[in-house]
């Protein structure tokens, strides 16, 4: 086959286009300084980048759900305190309304009265809310609530995914802590209502019943207030699993997607070298033409 001098020219440019191509790609890799920038310079690799990065980004949304979650059991915790440290008040006025007897009218309406207002504030309490949602209503929209004291929730579970493999409830329903209203004894509410009205009348035998329900009110609270002090500690934990496997994600997509910096130094000087004694060769192969007998 005669080989032409368009023949020539058109492999010696394809090489150094090859050529120049070469040292395009180490100087890439050199100022990105990542190895990897296309599926084809490393498939396996960059394959097994995509799912790390695939696992980062679930982890990002993991941890978004952990600080709402953890943000939620404060919130509900807080509650729990105020929300004992009423229980305690009715408890002294009842203690107080049981030394009084059925003495003074005056002294036992008021404490009657002290009582209704306790209530109150437990209502308020009751509908504690967390970005807008009451903690305390299951994953019912609204208060939990109303000012009768019927609840409006219901006993749905309100589940984080805080990390692999892992969830957290991070809720405690109205019925739980304040009782239901179909037991014997009916929810908080309606103890109060019962003890406020044994306070104004004297009765001592209903006034000592609905001391008794106030006790149990206060073991389901605290009981609560341990519960969440408990899924709080399991996310500490599970924060810091979370955090070591990010560094240990983060660590090996370094070392599939990072390039060696000396190594990559080494290569551009390579393909430097090459492409320049490829211009050479490429000068002395391409025959000369009439601009070259012009100058």
């Amino acid at each position: 086959m005669r080989i032409t001098n368009s023949m020539v020219m058109h492999s010696t440019l394809s090489d150094l286009n090859r050529s120049l191509g070469r040292l395009q790609d180490s100087q890439t890799e050199l100022s990105s300084g990542r190895s990897i920038r296309r599926m084809s310079d490393d498939p396996t690799g960059a394959s097994s980048a995509m799912k790390i990065r695939g696992e980062l980004r679930r982890g990002d949304q993991q941890s978004r759900s952990l600080t709402d979650a953890k943000a939620w059991l404060n919130t509900a915790d807080t509650a729990l305190l105020a929300g004992l440290d009423i229980l305690s008040k009715l408890k002294e006025v009842a203690v107080q309304a049981g030394n009084t007897g059925v003495g003074d009218t005056t002294v036992r309406q008021t404490l009657a009265a002290e009582i209704g207002h306790l209530r109150d504030d437990l209502i308020g309490l009751s509908n504690t809310s967390y970005l807008g949602r009451s903690v305390f209503a299951g994953t019912a929209d609204g208060p939990a609530y109303d000012n009768t004291g019927t609840y409006l929730g219901n006993d749905a579970q309100v589940i984080r995914d805080v990390g692999p493999g892992t969830t957290v409830e991070v809720n405690l329903t109205g019925e739980v802590l304040f009782g239901s209203q179909s037991s014997v004894e009916g929810d908080i509410f309606a103890v109060l209502d019962r003890l406020a009205t044994a306070v104004a009348s004297g009765d001592t035998a209903e006034l000592a019943t609905e001391h008794d329900f106030l006790d149990a009110a206060a073991g389901r609270w605290s009981s609560g207030a341990a519960t969440i002090g408990s899924r709080a500690s399991r996310l500490e934990n599970v924060e810091a699993r979370n955090a070591l496997a990010e560094v240990s994600l983060k660590d090996t997509l370094s070392q599939l997607e990072d390039a060696d910096i000396a190594e990559a130094l080494i290569g551009v000087k390579a393909n430097e070298n090459a492409y320049t004694a490829a211009l050479q060769a490429a000068s002395r192969v391409i025959p000369p033409s009439l601009l070259d007998y012009m100058r």
